[in-house]
């Protein structure tokens, strides 16, 4: 009976300890003051590092600039570009040439600008295209993205997210720590037994 007691007191206190030092990760949001002492979750503390830090982390290892530019600047997005724009530069050459010049070509000038644009267009568009990437490149700053979105998320929410992402592990740390207690009791009671 008292391996019983001391094994279901061990897991009882290993559990619970887990718990909450897995709540004392988020909570207290604000801090509070007891006696001398200052508590206030891990997380919600060091908001500001773990945000740079992260940041840092993205921007390094997972997403870099070009891993976005070529992500977005695909053959097939470039190809849609190219077109939409030769359809906008004929639409729009075909408004400022005068009706008599479109008489005088006998209506071919769709032919003319879609051949001038598929010959020079090329040159012209790749060029373009290298320009936007340095400056995009130049401009996109990942860290300052993701340091300022999490900065902007609100930290219930935060939780939130964390929680469902880790779910299962958490709860796995919390089973840990029942058997943890329960196997500390086993050998208190032999302790005990022997003293």
């Amino acid at each position: 009976m008292k391996l019983l007691l001391m094994i279901l007191v061990g897991g009882l206190i290993g559990y619970t300890t887990n718990k909450v030092a897995i709540k004392m990760l988020f909570r207290p949001i604000n801090p509070h003051k007891i006696f001398f002492f200052t508590i206030q979750g891990v997380f919600p503390k060091r908001k500001d590092v773990m945000a740079v830090s992260l940041a840092e982390t993205i921007e390094k290892e997972l997403l870099s600039k070009d891993e976005i530019l070529n992500s977005v600047l695909t053959e097939e997005n470039i190809s849609t570009v190219k077109d939409k724009i030769k359809d906008a530069l004929i639409i729009k050459i075909k408004e400022v040439i005068p009706n008599i010049v479109l008489m005088m070509l006998n209506d071919n000038i769709e032919d003319i600008i879609t051949n001038f644009i598929d010959k020079e267009g090329n040159d012209i568009f790749n060029n373009l295209l290298d320009d936007l990437k340095s400056s995009s490149l130049d401009s996109l700053d990942i860290k300052a993205l993701v340091k300022k979105r999490i900065d902007e998320l609100d930290f219930i929410e935060f939780e939130k997210i964390i929680f469902g992402l880790m779910s299962k592990e958490l709860k796995h740390i919390e089973i840990i720590g029942l058997v943890l207690g329960c196997l500390i009791g086993v050998v208190q009671f032999f302790i005990t037994g022997f003293l």
